[in-house]
């Protein structure tokens, strides 16, 4: 028992970093190649894309479609973060016997954070293909012409997928943590049965002594 005590300690703590973790994540999404699409975006009421994609390609106004999901996952974050908080009200780390609030807490933390990360990782795979759609040539030309002529001092050109691709690792690791929280669960069902029935036949024993 005591080696799984230290193991639920542990296991509440991955929770929590889990979820800060997926919140930093958000945070960051829209740096890198996106932030350098964004800087294409005429600026004033109307936005428009300062390059001419051809057709059946996207331009710069991806950078604002794509906003909502990066909004989601903050949500989300905040959200794996108040469930891991919910796991040290309930006393999940440190009770040597679980009671239905801690059954309640582990589910809920665990469910809650596979499904959200499914979910991030599926709209995450269906942006990153968007992306991909971009017209590069467009944009690069455009950049290029825009610094030869002196129309700008910078260029704003990425086609690298590297954040959408960290957010494969960051949700993999977040399901994982969640599936070694149930796994935590079982072992403590396991050793609360195996006590009780150690107790039981003590009682059994002490009784036919006497």
């Amino acid at each position: 028992m005591k080696a799984q005590m230290k193991f639920q300690k542990w296991m509440c703590l991955v929770m929590l970093i889990a979820g800060a973790l997926g919140l930093l994540y958000a945070f960051c999404y829209m740096t890198g190649s996106l932030s350098e699409l964004g800087q294409n975006i005429n600026p004033g009421t109307t936005h428009t894309s300062k390059f001419t994609a051809k057709q059946g390609l996207n331009d710069a106004l991806l950078y604002d479609d794509i906003q909502g999901f990066n909004t989601l996952m903050m949500y989300f974050g905040i959200a794996m973060i108040l469930l891991a908080v919910v796991l040290y009200i309930t006393a999940s780390n440190k009770r040597r016997n679980y009671y239905v609030s801690n059954y309640v807490a582990t589910g809920l933390c665990a469910g809650g954070n596979i499904v959200m990360s499914l979910v991030c990782l599926i709209m995450n795979a269906s942006w990153r293909s968007e992306f991909l759609k971009v017209d590069f040539e467009s944009w690069k030309a455009f950049n290029e012409s825009g610094v030869e002529l002196g129309l700008i001092t910078e260029t704003h050109y990425g086609d690298s997928t590297a954040w959408f691709d960290v957010g494969f690792a960051v949700y993999a690791i977040i399901i994982v943590a969640s599936v070694l929280l149930v796994l935590n669960l079982i072992w403590k069902i396991m050793l609360m049965k195996g006590e009780k029935q150690l107790l039981s036949n003590s009682v059994v024993s002490g009784g036919e002594t006497v």
